[in-house]
């Protein structure tokens, strides 16, 4: 459930010696396609068993890059990262990830698991469809997902966080680390946190961007934490005197946008950014609400949000669509939809309670698609008790963005309190995913040497970039 614009030089990175004994590890390169950088490491594919609790179940494959520590005296412990999604690669998300790791690996190894279900680990994929990422039609969703269940081979019941944290301590074992630290983003800060709640003694330090607090379901919330960013958005636009000029009811257009009903199609012609192919698409209002929260992640794309509402309440709504047309097609191959399903129908949508009736807020109708593509996703064996929080002294910094639309800054004091030693830092200005921002890989590199947050150098996120509103098709205004 994440998005970066980030803009990198090459460099080939050196291989050093590893703190660990990896012997049996074969060297490898990382990419990523929006990203010129290339980074040399080390990399493994393991069995493990479809069914941790069943070694006669049969086996999967699971893979493992370490990027070794750069300094002549590596510490012991390394950076295990988790990424998000559910369904993102770690090892994909490498460059993504950069402008931190390039400090954490002047100390230590990072260790990258494409967790089960995602990236080289026995992926599942569902083919991209743009009609049913876009369209949102309850009838092409259902036919998708069996499409998607049918073409798979594996039990996708056994693709849960609860195989997938015995995978990370098996690793760990495989490595030959003793303790580790962890850093999840998203999705990632709950296997993060299962990891430290399951296996205590190992776990050094934990960092969480983006944080899901243990007990938190995922689903309920989505709309009223993308409206309460919105609110946010449009409360920063009045303060701005380009964006204000500009667009002056803001919040007016938005309910004006909010009186279309949810299922009501329109015919769009859109281009498909990567192949320049015309799509004609059957949009609904809940499908351009999917749009609007596509934008909303980053700063860059949702620079772009006042402009957008406003030509959509003024009964322009292709140009929304082509832009959520553009991220979707960026993210594509990047998420194992599959993987993804087999998270949330066994740890979220079966604890669902009695489901509301759709009504005319933004993402009306989320929940009720969750849980129509649970009608057909097997539900998985996860731990009984997936949302039973945490008690932990070990050193916790948890990140928060101040407009994220997804988890907001009160997830983060939520699960602030499961930890003794815990710090929460809220970056202003910033979306989801606020890690290779500004200042932040700095504190990050800095918490783990020391094991606490500086808190004087912490004002530094303050001055931490964000894009000025566009307020035309030609960019910002002066």
């Amino acid at each position: 459930m994440k998005l970066f614009v980030v803009i990198l030089f090459l460099l080939l990175y050196p291989l050093v010696t590893p703190a660990a004994d990896l012997a049996g590890l074969e060297e490898c390169f990382l990419s990523h396609p929006r990203i010129s950088r290339v980074v040399n490491a080390l990399c493994v594919d393991y069995q493990v068993p479809l069914d941790p609790e069943r070694t006669d179940a049969g086996r999967i494959r699971l893979h493992v890059a370490v990027i070794p520590a750069s300094g002549k005296k590596p510490h012991p412990d390394p950076l295990f990262f988790f990424a998000g999604g559910p369904g993102q690669s770690a090892v994909d998300s490498a460059l993504l990830m950069w402008p931190l790791f390039r400090r954490v690996l002047m100390h230590r190894d990072v260790v990258l698991i494409d967790q089960r279900g995602t990236g080289q680990s026995t992926p599942l994929l569902c083919k991209p469809d743009d009609e049913t990422e876009l369209a949102a039609d309850d009838e092409a969703l259902q036919r998708r997902t069996r499409e998607c269940l049918d073409g798979l081979t594996q039990d996708v019941r056994f693709f849960t966080s609860r195989q997938a944290v015995a995978d990370v301590e098996f690793v760990r074992k495989a490595l030959g680390y003793g303790q580790y630290n962890v850093l999840g983003v998203s999705y990632g800060t709950r296997m993060a946190q299962l990891l430290l709640r399951e296996y205590p003694g190992q776990v050094r330090s934990i960092v969480l961007d983006g944080v899901l607090p243990l007990e938190l379901v995922l689903g309920p919330e989505f709309a009223a934490n993308l409206s309460a960013s919105l609110e946010k958005l449009f409360f920063r636009c009045a303060a701005d005197a380009s964006c204000h000029q500009a667009f002056p009811r803001l919040r007016e257009d938005w309910r004006e946008y909010l009186k279309l009903p949810l299922d009501e199609t329109r015919s769009m012609n859109l281009r498909q950014p990567r192949t320049g192919e015309r799509l004609t698409l059957d949009v609904s209002r809940q499908a351009m609400d999917v749009a609007v929260r596509l934008l909303s992640y980053a700063s860059e794309t949702r620079a772009l949000l006042p402009l957008l509402i406003h030509e959509a309440a003024q009964g322009d709504r292709e140009a929304l669509m082509a832009q959520a047309l553009r991220v979707a097609d960026s993210l594509e191959g990047q998420m194992a939809q599959g993987m993804h399903n087999s998270i949330v129908c066994s740890e979220d949508v079966p604890f669902y309670k009695e489901i509301p009736p759709p009504d005319g807020r933004v993402l009306g109708r989320m929940m009720q698609q969750l849980e129509l593509i649970c009608r057909t996703w097997p539900k998985g064996k996860s731990f009984a008790d997936i949302h039973r929080p945490l008690q932990s002294a070990v050193p916790a910094l948890l990140l928060s963005g101040e407009l994220d639309p997804v988890t907001p800054a009160s997830y983060g004091e939520q699960a602030l309190k499961q930890f003794s030693r815990g710090w929460h830092l809220v970056i202003p200005g910033q979306g989801h995913n606020v890690s290779p921002r500004g200042c932040v890989p700095e504190l990050i590199a800095d918490f783990l040497e020391h094991l606490v947050l500086d808190e004087e150098k912490a004002a530094c996120v303050q001055n931490t970039p964000r894009l000025p509103f566009f307020i035309d098709n030609m960019g910002p205004g002066a």
